[in-house]
């Protein structure tokens, strides 16, 4: 529960005050926990961030939907799941989604994390894709659309946070775009 407390008091912090401007201390006194037992905790503000995109990236790719879709061979499941995965709205995410994005520019570690979220969406993105095609195996092309799919959903975040501006119908038709076209 202490460790729960602390990821959401950082990762409103970060939204709020930024990375940089939010410094273990700051995380301590919000979160009503020790220095001390914070740094036990999380040896790293890193540390802190990657429990937190852990936790965010789990709640958002519901692994769960797609493995079952792709079991059952749902062809609609699968469509369904891969447009949920990018079209997601959630305005405090999307802020810290670019944080952790501008951090990872500059920071190695971060820049690992971030890497290590890309690789996995695209690896399950390649999967729906495959399965809507008939296939038990990513191939090539299903990756090229996977990443396709990601940075049309990255310009979405960034849209969305930096203007304040939701499209979602216009996301819909970019994704079901690259979703059908594979299809047929």
């Amino acid at each position: 529960m202490r460790r729960q407390n602390i990821k959401q008091v950082a990762r409103r912090l970060f939204v709020e005050h930024g990375f940089h401007r939010t410094g273990i201390a700051l995380i301590a006194k919000t979160s009503g926990v020790a220095v001390q037992q914070l740094y036990r905790d999380f040896p790293a503000k890193e540390d802190i961030i990657a429990a937190i995109v852990e936790e965010d990236c789990g709640r958002f790719a519901n692994l769960a939907a797609l493995e079952l879709a792709l079991a059952q061979e749902d062809r609609e499941a699968v469509r369904n799941w891969l447009i949920s995965a990018v079209t997601r709205c959630d305005p405090e995410g999307d802020r810290l989604f670019l944080e952790i994005a501008a951090e990872a520019a500059r920071n190695e570690r971060i820049r690992s994390i971030f890497s290590n979220v890309r690789t996995a969406m695209i690896s399950n993105m390649s999967r729906a894709f495959a399965g809507l095609t008939g296939h038990s195996v990513a191939l090539d092309h299903h990756r090229m659309l996977a990443e396709s799919l990601l940075i049309a959903s990255m310009g979405s975040v960034c849209v969305r946070a930096l203007h304040g501006y939701e499209s979602p119908d216009s996301s819909i038709k970019l994704i079901s775009c690259l979703i059908d076209g594979e299809v047929r």
